[in-house]
């Protein structure tokens, strides 16, 4: 779907009251609109990445931020144990893990304090391995950020990927925010209203599996050997 498309599609629907004579007001659309995607592909498995983790004996907390990328020849960090590729860079872009494996992409379990085998998530971008093995590498899904709009972008036309389905659900929400923002009592009003709608819509497409999604552990073996 165009950006274009969502800008007309709101200004002509739940924001048709609102005056667009204010120069300010595509670029706060477009604020909004990174936001409610955002949520979306929070709420959603809209993107799923792959990442490839080079476990150390003497490290047990990683990170997984850019510092330790491969592909990152600007970072001093001594250890770097994401094993992107220049073709494929890590983007620093993880909402939250999904799934943790191993190389065979046998699934591992998380934050069991009950199984020894269990590995730990001490924050969204953190994973915690007792007892790493530098033999071993972990293989880590994870739910990815959406592609940055700049508010001050001039193309228009560019793509914005969100699937049909949720389309109505971010028309909804970049109603709530808009009136949200402008303060007065009855938009606030009636912010809530479009906030209520969107709970719906996203409701209901977790009810009807509008989107079936179903994830599938896959085997990296050979792949991670590449690397070794």
């Amino acid at each position: 779907m165009k950006l274009r498309h969502i800008i007309d599609s709101v200004k002509y629907g739940e924001l048709t009251n609102i005056s667009w004579d204010n120069k300010n007001r595509i670029p706060a659309i477009i604020s909004f609109i990174n936001q409610g995607l955002t949520d979306l592909y929070s709420r959603f498995p809209l993107m799923e990445k792959q990442l490839i983790i080079q476990q150390y004996p003497q490290i047990s907390i990683y990170r997984l931020t850019r510092d330790f990328a491969r592909t990152n020849f600007k970072s001093e960090q001594l250890h770097k144990y994401i094993l992107d590729t220049p073709f494929e860079p890590f983007q620093e872009d993880i909402l939250q893990v999904s799934g943790v494996y191993t190389e065979e992409g046998i699934p591992i379990p998380l934050n069991d304090t009950n199984n020894p085998r269990s590995y730990f998530l001490p924050s969204y971008n953190t994973i915690q391995i007792p007892n790493a093995n530098e033999n071993e590498a972990t293989f880590i899904t994870y739910k990815a950020k959406h592609r940055y709009i700049s508010p001050t972008t001039e193309d228009l036309d560019q793509e914005v990927e969100i699937p049909p389905c949720l389309a109505e659900a971010l028309y909804a929400y970049l109603g709530y925010k808009c009136l949200v923002s402008m303060g007065s009592t009855d938009t606030v009003q009636l912010a809530q209203l479009y906030l209520q709608r969107y709970e719906q819509l996203c409701t209901s497409v977790n009810i009807t599996n509008t989107l079936g999604n179903l994830v599938v552990p896959t085997n990296i073996k050979a792949y991670i050997q590449g690397f070794k």
